[in-house]
């Protein structure tokens, strides 16, 4: 894949088919997690999401919540209102109240995903020029990092889930390339470098909290790189003082940053979470399997094993020519300027690979510690780095391949390089045939689609006044009826309604639990009683149940 006409059909073809891999899990997406209900909901507010007690509520005011109305306008002042009252920084969400703007009058999936899909592009991009940048534009490198990424069922399901993980993703990885070509091409200038490093750590931050993790170790380890080279020292100053810039403005522009972090419920969890020593083990164990499983196509620890084996035998066979070899003769076969340029090469690459290694473990490290375990659906936290740890992996075992590389093992070693991509590509493909993309949600159609046959149906819903945020996980089938009924499950005076107690079938939402059962009865026995009281689904915070007299 030396040959450019060759590159570059090859990586647009391969773009092209992820893209339409992309858009065709879209169309299987039928179901929304609560938080992405909560990133159409926080953004598009109208009236807010309140239950009123013991009165029939008009469901289109409640679809009303998840789009922009005609006439309301961008509204930023509402949604960074809603977001200081929560616990995440704004710019996502700005982003897709734009984008729901644009299509006023509508609720679709395809508003938001259609933010992911731009940023998987920009990833995608991003992560084809830090490889170039790293490795000296091998082209091979290059087009394996982007099809691992692409294809990666982990890719996938942070495109399908709505929230801003993308996002966050796109701007690790750009200011990670900020400084690897800063790194490569010896020069940082204000403009530049400082600049953008300014800018970008204030973007960051106002995506997701976690770019702090990022921005930590990256800030850290060129701080120390710049500050323990003499001629270097007065940079060091100048860049911290660029990163501590953004963030100080960062916190002018959304003071609430400092409740959220600091007293807000994540981040009191995030602390909690991090001091506990006892579930080291538990938690770096419980992302390894995620990273393996949605990332590499269970293939991590032939990986791992390849690159320990041959960087340990690569070292073994460089001490044994360092004693048996003659100095001499080496000096005489080598001419010294052309070792001292390969040198000057290899060492700012090698400088670019260990501070993309160092931020990645760092990153992985603090998350995996802080992270929510809730099942495969926390594989959205590692999402900024699984492109850097797909670069490690391909450049390390590459460029160790590289040093047993003569003119009669070159051609085996290279097939070998390509299987062991061919292996973790096909083992990838394996888990997205195989239902590992997350956050679709495929039996939630079927539901919508029966409160849609029964939209003009007499509909209860008795919920928890302490978890109000439980009823809105079903929103979109609850949106399909023309009224609902709200109940509080600790009301104790409930009163006979006109039209529960005409209706020859109701159907009942009921949360969990001794007082739903109890209100449950209530609404049974005060509305003329039903002959006929059964469940007939389970949902994830309460239960269906049919009334029939």
């Amino acid at each position: 894949m030396k040959n450019r006409k060759i590159f570059l059909p090859c990586m647009i073809g391969i773009l092209i088919l992820q893209l339409i891999t992309a858009l065709w899990f879209g169309t299987q997406k039928q179901g929304f997690h609560y938080d992405e209900y909560y990133s159409y909901y926080s953004s598009n507010v109208t009236y807010a999401l309140v239950p009123t007690d013991a009165e029939w509520k008009d469901t289109a005011e409640i679809r009303s919540e998840f789009m922009v109305m005609e006439g309301e306008g961008l509204g930023f002042g509402m949604v960074k209102l809603m977001q200081s009252l929560d616990v995440h920084p704004p710019l996502y969400y700005y982003l897709l109240r734009i984008v729901c703007f644009l299509s006023d009058g509508i609720f679709s999936k395809w508003q938001g995903l259609s933010i992911n899909i731009l940023f998987f592009v920009l990833s995608w991009l991003t992560l084809a020029a830090i490889t170039k940048e790293i490795t000296g534009n091998d082209k091979k490198k290059i087009f394996a990092v982007c099809a691992l990424f692409g294809f990666s069922p982990a890719t996938f399901s942070g495109i399908m889930f709505i929230r801003m993980y993308m996002m966050l993703t796109f701007v690790c990885l750009w200011i990670i390339y900020v400084h690897i070509r800063a790194i490569m091409k010896q020069k940082r200038t204000l403009k530049g470098f400082y600049l953008p490093v300014c800018i970008l750590s204030m973007i960051g931050f106002h995506i997701h909290y976690y770019f702090v993790v990022f921005l930590f170790f990256l800030a850290a380890a060129v701080s120390l790189y710049l500050f323990f080279h003499k001629e270097n020292r007065k940079e060091s100053f100048l860049y911290a003082g660029s990163v501590l810039c953004g963030l100080a403005l960062s916190v002018i522009a959304y003071p609430a940053c400092l409740k959220h972090i600091f007293r807000g419920y994540r981040g009191t969890e995030a602390q909690d979470a991090f001091f506990d020593l006892g579930n080291i083990d538990d938690r770096l164990s419980f992302f390894f399997n995620l990273t393996n499983e949605y990332v590499f196509g269970n293939m991590l620890a032939v990986l791992l094993l390849c690159l320990i084996v041959l960087g340990l035998t690569k070292r073994a066979g460089r001490n044994f020519k360092c004693l048996t070899a003659d100095s001499k003769t080496l000096e005489l076969e080598e001419p010294q300027i052309e070792k001292t340029t390969v040198k000057k090469v290899w060492n700012l690459e090698k400088l670019a690979y260990m501070l993309i290694l160092f931020v990645t473990l760092g990153y992985f490290l603090v998350v995996a510690k802080t992270a929510l375990l809730n099942a495969e659906e926390a594989i959205r936290y590692e999402m900024p780095i699984y492109g850097l740890l797909i670069i490690l992996v391909v450049t390390g075992i590459g460029k160790l391949l590289e040093g047993f590389s003569t003119d009669k093992n070159k051609k085996v070693l290279s097939g070998v390089f390509a299987g062991l991509m061919i292996l973790t590509l096909a083992g990838e493909v394996a888990g997205l045939i195989n239902g590992k993309v997350c956050f679709l949600y495929p039996q939630d159609r079927e539901n919508v689609e029966w409160a849609a046959e029964h939209h003009d149906e007499s509909v209860v819903y008795i919920y928890n006044p302490a978890n109000q945020w439980m009823i809105w996980d079903e929103s979109e089938e609850l949106m399909q009826y023309e009224k609902i009924y709200f109940v509080s499950s600790e009301r104790e005076d409930l009163q006979t309604d006109e039209r529960l107690s005409k209706a020859d079938t109701v159907y009942a939402y009921v949360m969990r639990g001794d007082s739903g059962d109890r209100m449950l009865e209530s609404i049974v026995s005060k509305n003329g009683e039903f002959s006929d009281v059964k469940m007939i689904r389970e949902l994830l915070y309460c239960d269906l149940y049919e009334l029939k007299r």
